[in-house]
């Protein structure tokens, strides 16, 4: 492993999270998070980052796809500026490098291990060489949301209207004729003749 110097620029530090398996594999470009109470800075497992000096610890979590996640707390120590500072200042400069946060230092390279939580106490740490820390728990997973089942389909019955069909054709009616009238028709009447004889009856009488 090559070796982490430690930077401070005033109230910001540099950092080295790596983050490691279980059976000590590193995995490089893991999502890391650290945050304190002076806020909040991303990298990737394997590089450095700045991040604000406080008189509080540091949260670290690192995430990676198909492994729990890997977190830790840096344990902020008073550095020796600070110190000197008291000396020469006594309480006023003291007060200022509470307040900015320049008088503390976090361990300048952590070994984070996915599965487990772990403390980082600069107080430990030898020189600028990696801190692995104390382990102080276990992590898990986060439970995948249930993806909701999709709704029974529901069968639809189609109903098909019936083909119009043409009305039945109109009964066909034979013309019947009428039967013939058993009476029997009547016999024209005899003509009777007149003759000159007759009519000359019907005249009067000559005188």
């Amino acid at each position: 492993m090559t070796g982490c110097a430690s930077v401070t620029h005033g109230t910001t530090q540099s950092l080295k999270v790596e983050t490691l398996t279980s059976d000590g594999k590193a995995i490089e470009g893991a999502e890391c998070r650290l945050s304190n109470d002076k806020g909040d800075a991303l990298t990737l497992s394997g590089q450095s980052v700045l991040v604000r000096r406080s008189g509080a610890n540091l949260k670290v979590e690192c995430t990676q796809a198909g492994l729990p996640p890997a977190t830790g707390q840096a344990v902020s120590r008073v550095n020796a500026g600070m110190v000197g500072n008291i000396v020469v200042g006594g309480v006023i400069g003291a007060a200022i490098d509470v307040g900015s946060g320049a008088g503390y230092n976090y361990p300048s390279w952590m070994q984070l291990v996915f599965g487990e939580e772990r403390s980082y106490d600069r107080s430990v740490q030898q020189g600028d060489q990696p801190v692995a820390g104390v382990a102080l728990g276990v992590t898990r997973m986060a439970a995948s949301v249930p993806v909701a089942a999709a709704p029974p389909k529901v069968a639809v019955a189609e109903v098909v209207a019936p083909a119009p069909t043409a009305p039945p054709p109109a009964p066909v009616v034979a013309a019947v004729a009428p039967p013939p009238d058993p009476t029997p028709a009547a016999a024209p009447k005899p003509v009777s003749r007149v003759s000159l004889d007759d009519l000359g009856a019907l005249l009067p009488a000559r005188k």
